[in-house]
């Protein structure tokens, strides 16, 4: 099912995905395949590794897992193909881009210059305590702002830095707003600032620095 995004001209968004315009989600690449039940893999993937990192396995689940695992490697390996042509974290119509490195962050609305959403960090990014692992919030940060700095049919960049400054503890199972927003932009630089919020609390903040790339450089 989808929605029409607030500050996207009415263009609706596809079950969670970057909006598909050229003001925020349409950098120029297209859909590289796999149909909608790539999109439902992915999503089985992260079920699975949150419940993984839940879970307790005995010896025998754990070899049969294992196993299973093993076969399921050997199936893929024959497929695979170059980077230009792989469907992983290139799917733009899906949340975090079909890929499961990074949390998924599902939008709610966005321009050129802003973005806002919502992310929930499973299992798989529990650092201890109830709270997501400090390594996984700088992640989220860096996905969501590095495609806010190629919005509106900007050029690619790449991060100079990423500072991230963690306010509260950010906690796991929980739905997030995220929001980030473009502060300035000279020449090649681009300064963008993000944070992510627990209701009224914020729970953590960053500023990062993206420079727009050269001519044919990678």
């Amino acid at each position: 099912m989808s929605a029409e995004a607030p500050g996207t001209g009415g263009v609706p968004l596809s079950d969670g995905g970057f909006p598909p315009t050229r003001t925020w989600g349409d950098p120029g690449l297209p859909n590289p395949g796999g149909g909608a039940e790539y999109g439902d893999m992915i999503a089985e993937l992260r079920h699975f590794l949150d419940v993984l990192a839940a879970a307790a396995p005995d010896p025998a689940t754990s070899a049969g897992l294992a196993a299973d695992l093993a076969a399921w490697s050997g199936k893929l390996a024959p497929l695979s193909v170059e980077e230009r042509r792989a469907i992983f974290a290139r799917r733009l119509d899906l949340p975090g881009r079909g890929q499961t490195m990074s949390p998924a962050f599902v939008v709610r609305g966005g321009d050129r210059d802003n973005v806002y959403g919502t992310v929930t960090f499973g299992r798989y990014y529990l650092g201890g305590g109830g709270a997501v692992h400090g390594g996984a919030i700088p992640l989220l940060f860096d996905e969501v702002l590095g495609r806010l700095a190629q919005a509106g049919g900007r050029a690619p960049s790449r991060t100079a830095y990423l500072h991230t400054d963690y306010r509260s503890i950010t906690p796991v199972g929980v739905d997030l707003q995220v929001r980030g927003w473009f502060v300035s932009e000279e020449g090649r630089k681009r300064l963008l600032r993000a944070e992510i919020r627990d209701g009224e609390v914020l729970c953590a903040e960053a500023e990062g620095l993206f420079v727009q790339l050269r001519p044919g450089q990678p």
